[in-house]
């Protein structure tokens, strides 16, 4: 039983989960109450079978014990399936036992293998199926034979029960197994749509100035497990294709190894459902484009179990359900992260605003209090922009303010911040910096940095402070504005450092 292997195409995670624990519970009723009847009953017992009984029921527990600890409570369809099966075969060997150790003559026992071929058929497929039947047939001639039956008698009854347990098998697989693979397929549908939900609810409670494919990546990194029950696949990745490069680059994946993410990047139909705007579905593979992130377009190639290609009605569905659903939240993904950085950002430069500005500060005070570091912040000041925007026009004057944002940017630090304060003003928080420190950075900028301020016809003025500890921000700033002021009516182009109010 531990080689056997099913491909599961119908029961969901929660219905097979479900009908485990509903299987250990009728069997621990069940075979209880069938020892009470051997026990009672006028039949001569032999107990070494009742043991033998006992200790299926034993080792099925122990089984599933095993199971959830080494699976630790994550198990998938397939596994919990596994499992169900071998409690059933396990839990159907117990009843062997006990009817073979009550010496029933007259198969009072036998009826109850259907119970367990019940069970089977309805969370199973169709291999499942053939395999308890199988095993329960076996069975029942085996329990037949050791009661006696022979000839002529052990013929009829082995029809009889053969019959009825492939046409319970055949009508439940035509009405069960088709009502589950429409309802668990909704269900499985609608339990991704809500994950997707819930990720999202999470993310924006949680979300900070990130870019959109990182938090577009956990969002889908919540999703894909669940993609397996709606389309069965062996693998699943979500790969991004730069439009520069035409790469398929991998951003999320579901039981994927290197090698298999490697296969799947070189799939041409990646690049088909991407001119395509659609699924496009082979025996063995799926694409289908899911919406776009910073980092390019979008899409979801898929390694289908092989139980799956004949079912190709439901996977032209299922492909344009999960390309609905992915594309829906990868969508309201950027929007958020959008409306978030729009919030945060000067619209102009791209430079962090007056609100980044003072979130920022307010983290940097609380990081300098607890590692005991100083804090500078800086601010710079274009001298004379109003002659320049009146000589050259706004438009130029935009394109220098966004000019010299870049040149701010790339020379300073990762860890530094620099954010527009206004008209042609611009603030600088520089964390772990002393006096020194920044006067050394403000005067190359003032100078020239690594790409050459000095070639803009405007030059700089700078006030710098560090924090004393005590003020709050906007104390904070004012001082550093102070500071440009005493720089601007020193004649401009020059950097002013002061420590404390009482330097004014």
């Amino acid at each position: 039983m531990a080689i056997v292997r099913f491909d599961l195409a119908h029961p969901t995670q929660r219905q097979v989960r479900e009908g485990l624990i509903s299987g250990v519970i009728a069997e621990s009723v069940a075979i209880p109450v069938l020892l009470t009847a051997v026990v009672v009953g006028q039949h001569p017992t032999r107990w070494g079978f009742i043991l033998g009984a006992l200790a299926c029921f034993v080792v099925a527990i122990v089984y599933l014990a095993f199971s959830i600890v080494f699976t630790k409570g994550r198990s998938g369809v397939n596994t919990h399936a596994h499992v169900a099966f071998v409690m059933v075969c396990l839990a159907l060997s117990a009843l062997g036992f006990i009817a073979i150790g009550a010496s029933d003559k007259f198969g009072v026992f036998t009826p109850a293998v259907l119970v367990g071929v019940t069970f089977v058929c309805i969370i199973g497929d169709r291999w499942m199926r053939i395999a308890i039947d199988s095993y329960a047939i076996a069975l029942v001639a085996l329990i037949s034979w050791a009661q006696g039956f022979r000839g002529s008698e052990l013929a009829s009854l082995m029809i009889v029960y053969s019959s009825t347990i492939v046409i319970v098998t055949w009508i439940i697989g035509r009405t069960v197994g088709s009502l589950n693979g429409t309802v668990n397929f909704q269900a499985a549908v609608d339990a991704l749509n809500q994950t997707f939900d819930d990720a999202e609810t999470q993310e924006a409670e949680t979300q900070d100035a990130e870019a959109s494919t990182a938090i577009i990546r956990r969002v889908l990194d919540e999703g894909l497990p669940l993609v397996t029950d709606i389309m069965p696949a062996g693998s699943v990745v979500v790969f991004a294709r730069s439009g520069r490069l035409g790469r398929f680059t991998p951003l999320v994946s579901w039981h994927a190894d290197q090698q298999t993410i490697t296969e799947l990047a070189e799939l041409p139909e990646l690049a088909q459902a991407l001119r395509a705007d659609a699924p496009v579905l082979t025996e063995s593979h799926c694409a289908i484009p899911v919406g776009y992130c910073i980092d390019g377009e979008l899409v979801m190639a898929i390694a289908r179990a092989a139980a799956d290609a004949r079912l190709t009605h439901r996977a032209d569905e299922a492909s344009r359900l999960l390309g609905a659903a992915f594309a829906r939240v990868t969508s309201r993904a950027n929007y958020v992260s959008g409306l978030h950085v729009e919030s945060r950002t000067d619209p102009l430069t791209g430079l962090a605003n007056r609100r980044s500005l003072f979130e920022r500060i307010e983290m940097e005070m609380s990081h300098a209090l607890r590692s005991e570091s100083p804090l500078s912040v800086a601010m710079i000041d274009l001298d004379h922009f109003k002659n320049y925007n009146d000589r050259f026009g706004h438009v130029a004057g935009d394109t220098l303010l966004r000019s010299i944002a870049a040149v701010m940017v790339s020379n300073v630090r990762g860890q530094d911040l620099v954010a527009r304060y206004g008209g042609e003003e611009f603030c600088l928080v520089l964390p772990d910096t002393d006096l020194v420190g920044g006067h050394h950075l403000l005067e190359t900028l003032r100078t020239g940095g690594r790409d050459a301020v000095s070639e803009f016809p405007v030059t700089l003025s700078a006030g710098l402070t560090s924090w004393d500890g005590f003020e709050d921000p906007n104390s904070f700033i004012e001082r550093a504005d102070q500071a440009l002021y005493r720089a601007k009516a020193g004649g401009r182009n020059r950097v002013v450092s002061i420590q404390a109010f009482t330097e004014f």
